[in-house]
């Protein structure tokens, strides 16, 4: 079984997006400007409203696994009180680097998701962008983010949706296609490789990516009530046009639509009652 050891040694050698900024040097200003434009341009293009930076300004946030800490500079700039863990040294290191670059502050830790260092009740808002899908025990970090938010609490969580492309009649079709047109992630060619759908969605950060768990809506949603969230509203997001040959030429209509319907990512809005 891949130990959280495994997943903090691969994400120390590759910090989120390192496939998307090759060419630009870590921590230089160029760097978290690629990682902004990729954001706002692909991952967030049709979710941007989904964090609400300002709906939180003077509330306190917790980034529940920071990465180079896109979410903590945008929620620090809208005037939250931010807080920010990491599994890794390189992900706090960037995170803190971003935030001197913007002039802002935010208080950032290295702590895993599964014991976060903070009581209970700490936080008015947790984000998750990406993060509790590729950690040993995702169930646990989910109880750990619950325990930590305060009653009546939001939480806003993305994970790997496993759709309709993943279904066994149709996931045959959808490698078949990626392979006539050369589709190919630049960490991992997924349809080549991959032995399994599961295979195929833990390729999505890299081939040598120890964890990436998929699930379907209801799977995601049973496991978040179970940690003692209630999720009341979800939205699926980030088609990665960028992959397709002329994907220069796909409007903007069929991009929000394959983004809407055919998303690798579930973007989960989440509360925790009052009264449990």
């Amino acid at each position: 079984m891949t130990s959280i050891r495994e997943v903090r040694a691969y994400w120390e050698k590759h910090p989120l997006y390192s496939f998307e900024v090759e060419g630009s040097k870590k921590g230089d200003p160029e760097y978290f400007k690629t990682i902004d434009r990729f954001k706002r341009e692909n991952i967030e293009r049709f979710a941007f409203d989904y964090w609400a930076f300002k709906s939180f300004a003077g509330k306190e946030v917790l980034d529940d696994g920071c990465g180079p800490g896109w979410l903590t500079v945008n929620y620090a700039k809208s005037g939250a009180n931010v807080t920010a863990i990491d599994l890794t040294s390189q992900a706090v290191r960037l995170t803190r680097q971003y935030l001197d670059l913007e002039g802002l502050s935010a208080k950032v830790y290295q702590a895993s998701a599964e014991a976060l260092p903070f009581p209970d009740n700490t936080f008015d808002l947790v984000v998750s962008s990406g993060v509790l899908h590729h950690t040993e025990d995702t169930l646990k970090a989910f109880l750990e983010a619950a325990r930590v938010l305060r009653p009546g609490g939001e939480a806003k969580i993305t994970l790997y949706h496993k759709g309709i492309l993943h279904r066994p009649v149709i996931f045959p079709f959808v490698r078949f296609v990626m392979k006539a047109l050369s589709v190919r992630h630049p960490g991992a060619d997924m349809a080549r490789n991959a032995r399994s759908v599961d295979d195929f969605i833990r390729m999505y950060d890299g081939s040598d990516n120890p964890i990436g768990r998929g699930n379907t809506t209801n799977g995601w949603r049973h496991l978040l009530r179970k940690s003692g969230f209630r999720p009341y509203a979800w939205e699926l997001h980030f088609f990665p046009k960028r992959f397709l040959p002329f994907h220069n030429l796909v409007p903007t209509f069929l991009h929000r639509w394959l983004d809407q319907t055919m998303g690798t990512m579930i973007y989960f809005s989440c509360r925790k009652p009052a009264r449990l």
